[in-house]
This record gives structure tokens, C-alpha cells and sequence, in this order.
């Protein structure tokens, strides 16, 4: 790999911050650890809510944009209601 392979890697890395809001059965699998194995998104948790009555997450997602859109998919088809935010 030459500077101008790694220049256009770096290109397409970047950050997300998404809530995450979790029903039962979401909340009772491995979800998170799957953005990691599965797709080689890092994440961050900056603020999380879990009781009986609210499954709030924060996280903000680092690693390439088709692959953090492919993890933020996989959310979404496992019962994850997925809130994009910009700050």
C-alpha cells in the first residue's frame, strides 16, 4: 500500500453519533459487540439508560462509512430504533 492508498483509506473513515433505543428482545442480545466482530466498527457509549421501563444508548460509531451504514442496517433489522445526530 503507497501514501495514496492510505490517503484515500483515511478518506472514508469517519465518526457517527446515533441513540439507540432497545425493545425487550433486543436488549436481552449481543447487538453491540456484533458492531465490532461483524462490521470492524469501533463505538463509544457517552451516555446509556437501562431499566426495566427504557433501553436508551448513546454511542458514537468510528470506522468506514459503508461499513458503519451496514452496522447502523443491522440495528435497524434487529429491533433497534436508530436516531442519527449531528452534534
Amino acid at each position: 500500500m503507497d501514501s495514496g492508498d492510505l490517503k484515500v483509506e483515511i478518506d472514508k473513515m469517519s465518526k457517527q453519533r446515533v441513540f439507540l433505543s432497545f425493545e425487550k428482545a433486543a436488549k436481552d442480545a449481543p447487538i453491540l459487540s456484533s458492531l465490532t466482530g461483524r462490521f470492524g466498527v469501533v463505538f463509544s457509549i457517552f451516555g446509556a439508560t437501562v431499566n426495566d421501563s427504557k433501553q436508551f444508548v448513546a454511542l458514537e460509531l468510528d470506522g468506514d462509512d459503508k461499513k458503519i451504514e451496514e452496522a447502523l442496517q443491522f440495528l435497524r433489522e434487529s429491533g433497534v430504533d436508530v436516531d442519527l445526530r449531528d452534534d
